[in-house]
């Protein structure tokens, strides 16, 4: 499992275009779309966002520069609250492939006892590497590594975002 790290690469007056850009986003209340290994009845809040909006948001150019839009799935921008529960879980694309996904942390400020890491796991469902929520931080994975969240803390912020956007491979 190659998982990448890319840090400082977002500045920080795109952070808060980006943010901001979330915060007058439209979510949905829904279950994950893409897996089938989830309980259907529990709801999560996304939003679904199109190319337009990664450009429109300035995130799009820093993402390019990590993997090429040639092969460009969607993007979903997820919100967490502290007391959700999160599975362990995979990505793939509608045919049952691997997928590259890239996982942008979009809060503008994130203390470490707020928790709300990125838990990795091996294929016996093992945690092998859990990774900070740091503002500004790019992820890069394939969509098959089982991976979930550790819920955030009452003491941080009401709402922790991510943007995840998924590339057929």
């Amino acid at each position: 499992m190659s998982i990448k790290i890319y840090d400082d690469s977002v500045p920080f007056y795109t952070r808060k275009k980006v943010y901001d850009f979330i915060v007058h986003s439209t979510f949905m209340i829904k279950g994950w779309e893409d897996s089938n290994d989830l309980e259907t009845s529990k709801s999560d809040l996304h939003s679904r966002w199109s190319l337009e909006d990664l450009k429109n948001c300035k995130l799009y150019p820093y993402i390019n520069k990590i993997h090429s839009f040639d092969n460009f799935d969607k993007c979903v921008v997820n919100l967490t609250k502290p007391g959700d529960y999160h599975y362990t879980h995979t990505h793939t694309n509608t045919h049952g492939k691997d997928i590259t996904v890239i996982l942008y942390y979009a809060n503008l400020e994130w203390r470490d006892s707020w928790a709300g890491e990125t838990i990795f796991y091996d294929k016996y469902k093992n945690n092998i590497s859990a990774y900070e929520y740091t503002p500004g931080r790019l992820l890069k994975f394939s969509g098959m590594t089982p991976h979930s969240i550790r819920p955030q803390s009452f003491n941080g912020p009401q709402y922790r975002f991510t943007i995840s956007t998924f590339f057929n491979e």
